[in-house]
């Protein structure tokens, strides 16, 4: 009797510990399935976004040089009333946006100065009709003027922008056209991505503890038969 009772609390105590190392391996296998799917898909995403934003800078480049050549810094200082109209249909010919769905919003501003102060003449895309919203609403203009005509490229959390001055025959600043990106679509579609992966393999990982604990169970019955 005494030989029986203690094979029942010995099967009892395998039986305890076999759950106790089922669990352990479930929960070890849950967080290390969760850790290393999020720091790959992470990295995917990480990767993805800074080629797509290498390409975007080579072509904020490229039309900002192109804009350098357009735009006569003589022009803006001479036909103060024309200009506007004229630089507004030349730029939205150039800068039309073709593409059907884009995960980068683009806007751009041209500013004139005069008197210390930047008044804006066209002005598109992105809270293009706040010009505060451009970069360039918080830069010092005085860094141009002494005849300096390289571009500013400024990087913020989510946007980029390259501020070009607009040079007039002496040499002199006398407007700046500044070509904003940001990559809000970017970031939102990201994170959905990134979201929507970790549910799945959540789910998968569930469904494989689930399916093991059934298991579990029905081999205990049919022993127990």
């Amino acid at each position: 009797m005494a030989n029986l009772q203690n094979e029942h609390t010995a099967e009892r105590n395998d039986v305890a510990g076999r759950i106790v190392r089922i669990c352990i391996v479930i929960i070890v296998s849950f967080v290390v399935a969760i850790a290393s799917v999020s720091f790959a898909v992470h990295h995917m995403r990480l990767q993805f976004e800074d080629e797509f934003r290498k390409i975007s800078d080579t072509k904020m480049e490229q039309v900002t040089d192109v804009i350098r050549m357009t735009v006569d810094g003589d022009d803006l200082v001479s036909n103060t009333v024309n200009a506007p109209a004229k630089y507004s249909a030349i730029l939205d010919l150039m800068l039309a946006d073709t593409s059907s769905e884009n995960l980068s919003a683009e806007g751009y501003g041209l500013f004139a100065y005069n008197q210390g102060q930047l008044s804006p003449l066209v002005s598109r895309g992105v809270n293009a009709n706040d010009p505060s919203e451009f970069a360039v609403a918080s830069r010092d203009i005085s860094e141009w003027l002494g005849g300096s005509g390289e571009q500013k490229i400024i990087c913020g959390e989510n946007y980029e922008s390259i501020i070009v001055p607009i040079m007039d025959s002496t040499g002199m600043c006398v407007g700046v056209f500044e070509y904003k990106c940001t990559f809000g679509e970017l970031f939102a579609k990201g994170n959905e991505l990134e979201s929507r992966i970790l549910k799945a393999v959540i789910i998968s990982v569930l469904a494989g503890v689930v399916v093991f604990a059934l298991q579990e169970v029905l081999v205990s019955v049919i022993r127990n038969k």
